[in-house]
Parts: C-alpha cells; sequence; structure tokens
C-alpha cells in the first residue's frame, strides 16, 4: 500500500487586525492647516504626489505641505510622532 501524503493548504491573504478610526479635521477645512503625504517611498509615489501637492496648493492656498516617507505599515509610535507634526496627512503606498 502506497504511503499517506498529508498535504497543507496555505490561504494567502494577511489577516490584519482592523485599525482604529481617525476622525477627520471637523468642519472638514483644510485652510491653514499642515497637511502631510505620507508615502512608503515606491515607485511613483512622488511623481503622484506632486501633483496632488498642487491640486491642494490650489484649493488651499494657506495650507503648508510636508513630504513625509517611512515604512509601509504605520505603527502607533509613528502615528503619534507624525500627529505631531502636522494637523492631517495622507498615506499613499504606490506599486
Amino acid at each position: 500500500m502506497p504511503e499517506k501524503v498529508k498535504l497543507e493548504l496555505l490561504n494567502p491573504r494577511v489577516r490584519s487586525r482592523p485599525c482604529r478610526l481617525l476622525r477627520p479635521i471637523p468642519g472638514g477645512d483644510l485652510a491653514g492647516k499642515k497637511i502631510g503625504l505620507y508615502s512608503n517611498s515606491k515607485h511613483g509615489m512622488d511623481n503622484f504626489y506632486a501633483v496632488f501637492e498642487e491640486l491642494l496648493k490650489k484649493k488651499y492656498p494657506t495650507a503648508a505641505v510636508v513630504q513625509m516617507k517611512g515604512a509601509f505599515e504605520i505603527t502607533d509610535k509613528d502615528a503619534k510622532s507624525l500627529a505631531q507634526q502636522v494637523d492631517t496627512w495622507i498615506n499613499g503606498v504606490g506599486d
């Protein structure tokens, strides 16, 4: 009788923990705010954010835009540090 083979089926999807929802700026107005554009430095994000920054400055001329770079996953410690530097930030991932 042939030897039995045991196969293990793996799920390639990541099981991530739910993230905390952050509240938007009250009133949704970005005028006069410091906005961070956070990137994981993937190819193409700099081009995307260059255009995005231009659009932000057209709509909110008194807003300051800061380029921010870091890891793909933002830890709680990173988030606290980022939050001290800007009023709000936008997280983009290029690929």
